[in-house]
């Protein structure tokens, strides 16, 4: 009996012990190295620009500030947003609006690292941006890697978003391991929470 116990002690311990290791894993942002940087240090340098201004009010997270972010740094007209969630799709002004209450309000201390900033444009007035960040959740005060994307426009020397999207840069296989390694934790607790019951019936019994 003593023996069997240990065994499920030792499958509980190792369980607990990757689901621990891969939840670290999970959520620290590795290296991206992006495979293209093809625009002229003027376009980097205006385009990064508007992203800084994205990065500000991000970092003020007033909401009266809405209307003049989206003027500042998204074309209203054609703007359309993807967020983290599966049901997080804006589009129009009034879209990016609702996105941008939610984030400032809710969502986190978003920051974005323009150091890495890449840029690949496409003619004189068109550009695929992406660049990693990070987001430290309010609620659960975890910071998770994220990666930024988007199609911008170049408006009359302006550069400006028409397209976004808002993702954790998660490995998933982290994910399903930590998922697999929390289900055996479960299993070996309930084992041992069992085998311990017995242990204690057996005890009682023999006294009596």
């Amino acid at each position: 009996m003593r023996l069997i116990t240990n065994i499920i002690k030792a499958f509980f311990l190792l369980f607990a012990g990757l689901f621990i290791f891969f939840m670290l894993k999970m959520d620290k942002p590795g290296a991206v190295n992006y495979p293209f940087s093809q625009a002229s240090s003027v376009e980097i340098q205006s385009i990064s620009a508007t992203i800084s201004k994205l990065q500000q009010v991000y970092q003020l997270r007033d909401v009266s500030k809405i209307d003049d972010c989206i003027n500042n740094t998204m074309d209203s007209s054609s703007i359309f947003i993807l967020g983290t969630s599966p049901n997080e799709i804006f589009r129009g002004k009034q879209g990016a609006s609702n996105l941008l209450w939610g984030d400032w309000k809710y969502w986190g201390d978003v920051r974005f690292d323009l150091n890495r900033l890449c840029v690949d444009t496409i003619g004189q007035n068109i550009a695929y941006v992406v660049f990693p960040g990070t987001v430290k959740i309010d609620i659960w005060g975890m910071t998770f890697p994220l990666q930024v994307s988007g199609v911008m426009l170049n408006i009359d020397e302006r550069w400006v978003f028409t397209k976004m999207q808002f993702q954790y840069a998660l490995n998933t296989n982290y994910i399903v391991f930590a998922k697999i390694a929390a289900i055996g934790t479960l299993c070996a607790l309930v084992l041992l929470s069992i085998m311990l019951l017995v242990c204690l019936a057996y005890s009682r019994n023999k006294v009596d």
